[in-house]
């Protein structure tokens, strides 16, 4: 009995220890028409990502854009984009290479003739 305890306590304790790397990792940033965030969740092999970019002004955006970003876990484009209420919100899960909470991670934004980078970096 004491030997199935003292597993079993084991067991937890390396759980409370993996619980570790299953953090949230929080990206933001803003430029003077954009604010962005990127939010990484993990768990075990596998990854939730949250990418969010917002048009700040009050008028309401009404052309389709073109944006792009990249990180250690990958990129993502995107061309014509139709923006609703002047945000994009995407998810996605994956099983490849996560985000660092080191590193930067660069958006550019092009619309109506326009272009800017907003960059993020973690909280």
């Amino acid at each position: 009995m004491r030997k199935a305890f003292v597993l079993l306590f084991l067991l937890l304790l390396l759980q409370g220890c993996a619980r570790e790397d299953q953090k949230n990792l929080v990206f933001t940033g803003e430029s003077e028409h954009w604010t962005g965030k990127f939010e990484v969740y993990r768990v075990g092999d596998k990854g939730e990502k949250r990418f969010t970019l917002q048009y700040k002004p009050d008028e309401r955006l009404t052309v389709p854009i073109n944006f792009s970003y990249s990180y250690s876990g990958g990129s993502y484009s995107a061309e014509g984009y139709n923006i609703e209420n002047n945000k994009i919100v995407a998810r996605s899960v994956s099983s490849y290479p996560f985000a660092q909470k080191s590193e930067e991670i660069p958006i550019h934004v092009e619309w109506a003739g326009k272009k800017e980078d907003v960059l993020l970096k973690s909280k």
